[in-house]
């Protein structure tokens, strides 16, 4: 069983990773030859393609997702849905306003993984640190919100399953889910 510590995005969807290391590099070789101010576009079409990269699945989903679609009796696989379909597990009324219930949240920041894709110095750096970056979950809106307010929007000091743990947001990988699902 793979632990939820050893859990990787790129682990389900290895081929997408290939295509994008390519694109990656040459965005950090770009950024790297531009002044601050020059390079921010390029920045900005960094984390675009990160979020692509990122946006084909989730490794992850909280236990209070694995309730919603246990207790509204939802057919589907979480593991299986895009970001555009984070309406599957329904919706709630936050602000008078609707809202999806669960969040397409990246365990690691674009941003700070743009950083660190950043300080790499070759492509093979960026290569492992592709290969490392944890992925998505999908979390409930409270729990997201539970996450912002100790300041983890932004950054995951410690690592996000530490960060998670403050939140109290228990995460599942996909194989924890199969053991309770029959999807």
């Amino acid at each position: 069983m793979l632990l939820i510590q050893d859990s990787r995005h790129m682990h389900k969807n290895n081929h997408i990773s290939e295509a994008f290391i390519d694109v990656i590099y040459a965005y950090i070789n770009a950024i790297e030859k531009l002044s601050k101010d020059q390079s921010r576009p390029l920045k900005g079409g960094l984390d675009m393609a990160l979020r692509i990269l990122t946006g084909s699945h989730v490794t992850f989903i909280s236990k209070e997702i694995l309730k919603r679609i246990q207790e509204q009796r939802l057919e589907l696989n979480p593991f299986n849905l895009k970001w555009e379909q984070r309406h599957s597990m329904g919706q709630i009324i936050m602000n008078n306003r609707k809202q999806s219930y669960a969040i397409w949240e990246h365990t690691l920041p674009i941003r700070e993984f743009r950083e660190n894709l950043l300080l790499c110095v070759n492509k093979e750096e960026i290569i492992e640190q592709i290969k490392e970056y944890p992925g998505v979950a999908w979390i409930s809106r409270e729990e997201n919100n539970k996450l912002n307010a100790l300041g983890y929007q932004r950054k995951r000091p410690n690592g996000f399953l530490t960060c998670y743990q403050k939140a109290g947001i228990t995460l599942l990988n996909e194989n924890m889910y199969n053991s309770f699902s029959n999807y």
